[in-house]
């Protein structure tokens, strides 16, 4: 591809280490101020893997923009959705946190008003096709509050999930734990498990190997009554990591903050996980989301001789000032993108860009609304039309993180199912963000509301002025002109611009009614 289309970088920076230099960025910045209608489309990938996977994206993009404007394409390494593969298949097919899936499941559908089913799990279900089989009609079914603009009864009333989590005795968890021997077995695979305590625990079944993986060892520290040792087995400490799993599933199912049972279960547990000490945010720093979110942020960073979208924006100003001004500009950020598209703006506030009129199209962003609204609020004034495609809720819930539905045998979707059963902005939202606390300061809190998720944008009673200002200031700005949300699946036929079918976060930018739409976007003069 032509390097007057790309933008290469790594960490927000280019040169070494890249394909791109400053004399690549002039010669974009020519080729865009050059073309008939002086219109500059920048498009920000996701958080894609490595810098083929970008330029393919690009290469196939290209032929898509090009009639309306010069592409430009930032091509950005991450390695996230590596880590989180990586980390997640890890982290699934660990046998002790398969069985506190297990135990925690089996104790939440017994206080959720599903006794039957709680009982059929109890008998060891280690195989995860038999614990979703158990929960099948909890798999994506929201709480009471989630369904005003649903037609599906509720599973759960807020009392009744209040009213549960009030009466957890502990004691009488710990008691079923010591119990369990399939529990047993898999905590006496842990690794500094002594021989004897190994031996007991899993007497009367299989051998157990130990196995010495990173999660293993960190919760067999976690469960140790000999501190800074592991493997010494305290079952009271077990009893305390289920209880405190149990008690926020609860808790979220009482407040309508669930990503229906099993997901909610799932992040509990991983939350309770303690991968990085007891920091901020640790999932999100152990599997690079932190830094993926820091490399947007650098490529704005002063140095215009290293930083990407700091060279940029000097080059087009530089070329403003000599009388060279470009028509307009359209950003198009799909997923972490659209936090890249965030950061443009901010840079671009107070220089002359800031005087060229934008059009911001949203692809599946994984944008909060707490960053949307700042935006909104301090950096969007030459933002002239904005539109935003993303997937219904029902469609989110659907969408496990990895491959795409069609592509996968039944086998294997629910294997992958069981890693996590929703999209990848269901696990953004449930373990990977944080958000503002009273103080100001950043809690560590699980359904961070994302910009793209239909269920922030549709439970107004729940994500309400008092609790989530940004999110009802951005309800009501979304709301005030028609057209800027294109929900999929939409119908055939829909108005030209406002079509798409996108089944999968990772197919907005491979759907032929997305990029219909994208194109008539790009074609109409602001």
């Amino acid at each position: 591809m032509d390097k007057k289309h790309y933008i290469h970088s790594r960490g927000g920076a280019f040169g070494a280490g890249t394909d791109t230099s400053a004399q690549d960025i002039a010669a974009a910045v020519d080729a865009a101020l050059s073309h008939k209608d002086g219109h500059l489309i920048l498009h920000f990938h996701g958080g894609l893997v490595n810098k083929d996977t970008g330029l393919a994206l690009a290469d196939r993009l290209l032929p898509q923009y090009k009639d309306a404007g010069h592409p430009v394409f930032f091509v950005w390494e991450s390695g996230f959705f590596e880590t989180l593969r990586n980390n997640f298949a890890e982290l699934a097919d660990e046998p002790v946190v398969k069985q506190l899936l297990r135990k925690v499941l089996e104790h939440a559908l017994k206080r959720l008003g599903s006794v039957s089913e709680a009982r059929s799990i109890a008998p060891a279900a280690v195989d995860p096709r038999k614990v979703r089989e158990a929960v099948d009609r909890f798999w994506a079914a929201p709480s009471p509050a989630t369904v005003p603009y649903r037609d599906e009864r509720p599973l759960v009333s807020e009392q009744q999930a209040r009213s549960s989590a009030s009466r957890i005795d502990e004691a009488e968890i710990q008691a079923d734990l010591e119990n369990d021997p399939e529990l047993r077995a898999a905590l006496a695979g842990l690794p500094g498990v002594p021989p004897q305590t190994r031996s007991s625990f899993a007497a009367g079944l299989s051998v157990v190997a130990e196995r010495d993986t990173p999660v293993a060892d960190i919760l067999s520290h976690e469960f140790s009554s000999r501190p800074g040792q592991r493997g010494f087995i305290a079952w009271f400490k077990v009893a305390v990591f289920v209880v405190s799993c149990l008690r926020r599933v609860l808790a979220r199912y009482a407040q309508a903050r669930d990503h229906g049972l099993y997901a909610t279960v799932l992040e509990e547990i991983t939350r309770e996980i303690k991968v990085g000490g007891s920091g901020l945010n640790q999932w999100g720093q152990a599997l690079q989301w932190n830094r993926m979110k820091q490399d947007t942020a650098d490529a704005f960073l002063p140095d215009a001789t290293r930083y990407a979208g700091t060279a940029l924006i000097q080059a087009l100003n530089q070329q403003a000032q000599a009388g060279r001004t470009l028509r307009r500009i359209s950003l198009i950020g799909h997923s972490t993108g659209a936090i890249y598209i965030a950061q443009w703006l901010k840079a671009c506030a107070g220089t002359p860009l800031a005087q060229v009129p934008v059009q911001v199209l949203f692809l599946a962003p994984a944008i909060t609304y707490t960053l949307f609204d700042e935006t909104l609020r301090t950096h969007w004034a030459a933002v002239k039309r904005f539109r935003m495609f993303a997937m219904t809720d029902e469609l989110e819930r659907a969408d496990q993180v990895w491959g795409e539905d069609g592509e996968l045998a039944d086998g294997q979707r629910d294997w992958r199912r069981f890693i996590y059963p929703s999209s990848l902005l269901y696990l953004v939202s449930g373990i990977l963000e944080t958000q503002p606390g009273a103080d100001g300061t950043e809690e560590d809190t699980a359904d961070t509301p994302l910009l793209g998720m239909e269920r922030f944008y549709r439970l107004a009673s729940v994500f309400d002025d008092a609790g989530f200002p940004a999110v009802a200031r951005t309800r009501r700005w979304l709301d005030a002109e028609p057209g800027r949300l294109v929900w999929s699946r939409t119908a055939d036929g829909a108005q030209a611009g406002q079509q798409c079918h996108s089944i999968d976060h990772g197919s907005f930018d491979n759907d032929d009614p997305t990029l219909q739409s994208l194109q008539h976007c790009l074609s109409q003069a602001q």
